[in-house]
């Protein structure tokens, strides 16, 4: 699965919430989420615990830069009674890295994630996940800086890496 991604610092989300709601945009959901990175030198692996209840094993590769990029990824769906031996695999295999928690609030504009994380220790940020399509590539690019614009992003400080960077 393909998207395009952008990651910014934001103080507060109140004047994104507005600007989300006025240009139709939809809270999905609030999310607790625990990831558990691991050393892989081919791009990112992780375990995510959302909420205590649904478990996945994600994997991305994607460049280090402080501008929209795209990420590859893979999402594996992880039954509770495998997530502990899994961890332990990981471990063994690759070395714990990192542990982040963060409270994310989801919103959905078009094809468009939005996530607003308050992330444990780091500070507050926004994701941008724009889904790119089959054979949509362009589509996708004019969304991810139609939402940028409506948004109002280019004035934050944009940030380069992944949460698992921030240690």
């Amino acid at each position: 699965m393909k998207n395009i991604e952008l990651k910014i610092f934001i103080n507060n989300f109140k004047k994104v919430e507005k600007l989300l709601k006025k240009n139709k945009g939809r809270f999905k959901m609030l999310l607790r989420q625990t990831d558990t990175y691991y050393h892989y030198h081919f791009g990112r692996l992780k375990i995510r615990e959302i909420n205590g209840k649904n478990f996945e094993a994600i994997f991305y590769q994607r460049p280090n830069i402080k501008k929209s990029k795209i990420s590859n990824y893979y999402i594996v769906k992880v039954e509770k009674t495998n997530l502990k031996i899994l961890k332990n695999i990981f471990t063994k295999f690759f070395g714990q890295q990192i542990v982040i928690k963060k409270e994310r609030r989801l919103w959905i504009l078009k094809n468009t994630r939005i996530h607003l994380d308050k992330v444990i220790g780091f500070g507050n940020f926004l994701e941008l996940e724009t889904v790119v399509k089959k054979n949509s590539l362009k589509e996708a690019q004019k969304e991810h800086q139609w939402v940028i614009k409506i948004l109002q992003l280019s004035k934050y400080k944009k940030y380069h890496g992944s949460y698992s960077d921030m240690q």
